[in-house]
């Protein structure tokens, strides 16, 4: 089916005409109406029952502006309406009306020679599931079958419930596989020098056999992600997906963006000897790290990876070492061989302070380490900004 394609702001009136002369019927990722949702609160509350089934269920499209009979396409009628105004009332009555708010809904009128619009709503599959509709006092849970939207079962409910549990689960087994096998240097190139810092960016629909990135599309893109701390690299395809490498002789760092849509970041070396001590020095590395994050949180958004993320940094090989931001303190050493941070979640791909934001927790708990109530480089607004001496 066209409309199911990725590239979702290509979809024109022909591939909707496709439906019709193909009669496509409606089935559990396929919603036709005929007119738009009215601004009563029940109409608002159908809204909300068809996106959060929808979300609940395997994602797919709501096709406003499409006459059927007994569920199977018949004529593109569209609607006449301020578009603009119409897709913001969408995005607010979804932000205030579910809980916990999905990501990821795309909105895009789709104009008719006609002069009218079709509305097309594109709900993905959601990976921190289940939403409820809460407008209005309403509390109720809602799934899609190919019958029809209904309420779950306690069973039904039970395991959409675990659904985000397994997947986060999933995700820290992946980091922690990932991590024991590149420090046994199971690699083509092992990395190099003492400490290691990982970056995992793991999207929640990573495990569900959904996502298979376009490699050729994301290595077409590869500039997205560049290896922490330095400016070139060199790119290469491989069993995984493709990785971008940093040159020379010595690898102490890489990129690998996997098929599923996670991504990998690595940089070795990041112990230092200072009169004796083992140190790790915190401005410049996670200067490094922030100077290119914003860059691969957008790389895959470009490349069609849905949200949430899950993002993790993981500290290897870094017990006893102190974590310095000043030429020196009484910082305490560091805990344990592999530091593993608290994992954070990214719901939207927003903008650069989102994604700042997103990872605090786990800088502030980096600094907690260390000492410190929370991590002194970042601003009140939540964006990274390298100043320990703010007022």
């Amino acid at each position: 089916m066209t409309i199911e394609r990725s590239d979702f702001d290509s979809i024109t009136e022909q591939d909707l005409q496709e439906l019709v002369e193909a009669q496509v019927s409606e089935g559990l990722r396929l919603d036709f109406k005929l007119t738009g949702y009215g601004k009563s609160d029940s109409e608002k509350r159908e809204l909300l029952k068809d996106i959060s089934a929808l979300a609940n269920s395997h994602g797919g499209h709501l096709v406003i502006g499409v006459k059927e009979t007994k569920g199977i396409a018949k004529e593109l009628l569209g609607l006449d309406l301020d578009a603009d105004a119409e897709m913001l009332r969408i995005e607010l009555i979804t932000r205030n009306g579910l809980e916990p708010p999905i990501s990821g809904i795309r909105i895009r009128p789709i104009p008719l020679a006609t002069g009218k619009k079709v509305l097309l709503v594109r709900v993905p599959r959601s990976w921190n599931p289940p939403h409820r509709v809460t407008a209005q006092g309403t509390n109720r849970f809602y799934i899609r079958h190919s019958a029809g939207v209904h309420e779950p079962s306690i069973q039904e409910l039970r395991a959409l419930f675990n659904q985000s549990a397994s997947a986060l689960e999933q995700a820290r087994l992946f980091r922690d596989e990932r991590v024991r096998l590149v420090t046994e240097g199971r690699y083509q190139r092992p990395l190099q020098g003492g400490g290691r810092l990982f970056l995992h960016i793991v999207p929640l629909s990573a495990f569900s056999g959904m996502v298979h990135l376009d490699i050729e599309q994301a290595y077409a893109k590869n500039d997205a992600f560049r290896p922490l701390g330095t400016s070139g690299m060199i790119p290469k395809f491989n069993y995984y997906g493709f990785v971008n490498e940093r040159g020379g002789d010595k690898n102490d760092g890489y990129t690998q963006i996997f098929r599923n849509g996670s991504v990998e970041a690595t940089k070795a070396g990041i112990l230092r000897e200072r009169d004796g001590y083992c140190i790790i020095s915190a401005l410049p590395l996670e200067r490094q790290i922030f100077v290119r994050f914003s860059s691969y949180i957008i790389g895959l958004r470009d490349v069609g990876v849905p949200p949430p993320l899950i993002i993790m940094f993981t500290f290897e090989g870094v017990f006893g070492a102190h974590y310095l931001f000043s030429d020196w303190g009484d910082e305490p050493p560091l805990p344990e061989p592999v530091l593993a941070l608290p994992e954070c979640v990214l719901e939207e791909y927003g903008t650069e302070i989102d994604h700042h934001r997103a990872v605090r927790p786990a800088f502030d708990a980096l600094w907690n380490a260390m000492g410190y109530p929370k991590s002194l480089l970042f601003n009140e607004d939540g964006l990274w900004d390298g100043n320990p001496n703010r007022p």
